[in-house]
């Protein structure tokens, strides 16, 4: 009876011993210093927020300040304390210092002004509040189709550049 109990009590603790995560794909050597699933962050200036990043799986190393997040990631804009724009890619990179973005892979980001975006990776400069990419981009509105590479905009949408351009548009060219 008393080996049936030992048997039994080692059993439950082999089954419910687990893997958090998933180390095979981290740096060799490396295991992060914190792991986060269905993080939220937010990033205040003045009180305000300025962006609000939605992480399926976080992964931090005290070491670099970077927080990976992979497996999703959704980014939302504000300005003045007003939703202007979100991002979602399949993975991104925050640091904590400056709290510049990095964006990867299916980039799409949409302004609350109508405009959407299209890119394989995009960066988001904390200081500037603003969005590049030195990829090829694809920009659709209601009066746009343009495509190209070397974007530059602010989050809103409203200033934004697109060098070596193609495409059509409805809007008149500033001189």
């Amino acid at each position: 009876m008393k080996r049936l109990a030992i048997i039994f009590t080692l059993t439950i603790l082999l089954l419910s011993c687990s893997k958090t995560g998933d180390y095979g794909t981290f740096p060799p050597g490396r295991v992060p210093d914190q792991e986060i699933w269905n993080a939220v962050i937010t990033v205040t200036r003045a009180g305000e927020p300025t962006t609000r990043i939605y992480a399926a799986h976080l992964v931090k190393y005290q070491d670099t300040q970077d927080m990976f997040i992979r497996d999703s990631m959704r980014i939302d804009f504000y300005k003045d304390g007003k939703h202007t724009s979100y991002l979602t890619a399949d993975s991104g990179l925050v640091n904590e210092k400056n709290e510049n973005i990095v964006a990867i892979g299916n980039v799409v980001m949409v302004s609350d002004s109508g405009f959407t975006a299209y890119t394989d990776s995009l960066f988001w400069i904390n200081d500037s509040n603003k969005v590049y990419t030195n990829s090829r981009i694809q920009i659709f509105s209601t009066r746009d189709t343009l495509y190209g590479t070397d974007f530059v905009s602010d989050t809103k949408f409203e200033n934004w550049t697109i060098f070596n351009p193609l495409g059509k548009t409805s809007r008149q060219l500033e001189k």
